[in-house]
């Protein structure tokens, strides 16, 4: 194992693996990651078994993008894995007039991706699982699915480890000094140099970078794992939707993904702001009030109730002020690239945003038209 390096990597959640993997696949050797846990821990915001993936978004960028991480990004990704990482399942994206859902719905058309906007009526034929009351419209998205989440990020460890990728894990990141040449970056194992450093760290990249300071926030989630009265066949991918509940008030919405692997339909609640939670802090006893709020959102707009509450898991999010992924060049040294601030929507793009992260290391620019015309909104904030 080297202690210099061509290109180093920190953080080993979905983006890093992702960027790793990019890397090496562009031939690139003497490529290193450090991560400060165990990999595929569960400590930041990559564990658990699945993820949302969908084309219906807020912005019209994002749909374009999404376009080529299910078009070229994930099938590529389960080419080179042998395994399959997402499962086509229809998507239900909804909510009342003063929220989200007209920004989602005129996004969709103005790409013309495979998503058919629903009225409440024709919504509940489609989805009756759901009541729709207080919904403007309802968004069916053809193209949605569940990405097997902990399948994906076991998957490109194993990549990273026959391509010679050198993982280091159980390794803090203590310092970065981005002004020598090479970058140092200094550790509990000890101090390493590199040519470029890329920066995937998630809720603790603003302390080893000053430039975010202020920039992102992290804030945790809680997850639910409930029983809903009804076969167990009703649940699972492919018949139970993969949905988004779109508010604008406050910035927090609901969100659903059927039975898979554990037991019970997974639901949380998204909160991007508000916050700024310490990340070293690991909670010990289930949060009683954000499982309630669970259990009300389900009486409220789910037609079957609840026959049992299951289980229930944390993750964080880093999150930036417009909820836009950070991924750029850093201001004071074009050889440290960063991508940060996910904001709860980012593993489904992990493969492109890989792509993305490496080729702005290489490069400077990437060779995706779609990014480079909306890089702008992707650049580290500058002014707080």
């Amino acid at each position: 194992m080297s202690s210099t390096y061509h290109t180093l990597v920190i953080g080993a959640g979905i983006n890093g693996l992702c960027t790793c993997y990019h890397l090496l696949r562009q031939g690139i050797r003497d490529v290193g990651l450090i991560e400060q846990f165990a990999l595929a821990h569960g400590r930041g915001s990559s564990h658990g078994d699945s993820r949302i993936t969908r084309s219906a978004y807020v912005n019209a960028d994002y749909v374009r993008l999404m376009q080529i991480a299910h078009g070229e990004s994930w099938p590529q990704l389960e080419r080179d894995a042998e395994v399959q990482l997402i499962y086509p399942t229809p998507g239900c994206f909804f909510g009342p007039a003063d929220g989200k859902y007209t920004s989602y719905a005129r996004a969709v058309t103005e790409v013309g991706v495979d998503v058919e906007p629903l009225t409440p009526e024709e919504g509940r034929k489609r989805f009756p699982v759901f009541r729709f009351e207080d919904a403007a419209g309802v968004l069916y998205d053809r193209t949605a699915g569940l990405v097997a989440a902990a399948q994906a990020v076991e998957s490109l460890i194993h990549l990273i480890r026959r391509q010679d990728g050198d993982i280091r894990e159980n390794t803090t990141v203590q310092r970065v000094d981005i002004t020598r040449d090479p970058i140092r970056v200094e550790t509990s194992a000890g101090d390493f140099e590199t040519e470029r450093l890329i920066l995937t760290a998630g809720p603790w990249v603003s302390r080893l970078l000053p430039v975010l300071d202020s920039r992102v926030a992290v804030a945790r989630q809680t997850v639910g794992f409930f029983q809903l009265e009804g076969s167990r066949e009703e649940f699972q991918p492919g018949a139970f939707p993969v949905w988004g509940y779109l508010l604008q008030k406050g910035d927090i919405s609901y969100y659903g993904l059927p039975q898979f692997v554990r037991e019970g339909i997974k639901l949380a609640k998204h909160i991007v702001s508000g916050v700024d939670d310490d990340p070293d802090d690991v909670p010990t006893q289930m949060p009683e009030d954000a499982i309630e709020d669970l259990r009300v959102f389900i009486k409220e707009q789910f037609v079957p109730p609840v026959e049992r509450f299951l289980d229930w898991e944390t993750c964080l999010y880093t999150n930036t002020g417009t909820e836009d992924f950070i991924l750029d060049v850093h201001p004071d040294n074009p050889n440290v690239v960063i991508g940060a601030g996910f904001s709860g929507h980012g593993f489904k793009f992990g493969p492109l945003t890989g792509r993305i992260l490496s080729e702005l290391s290489l490069n400077g620019k990437t060779s995706i038209p779609e990014f480079e015309a909306a890089r702008v909104m992707f650049e580290v904030p500058r002014n707080v």
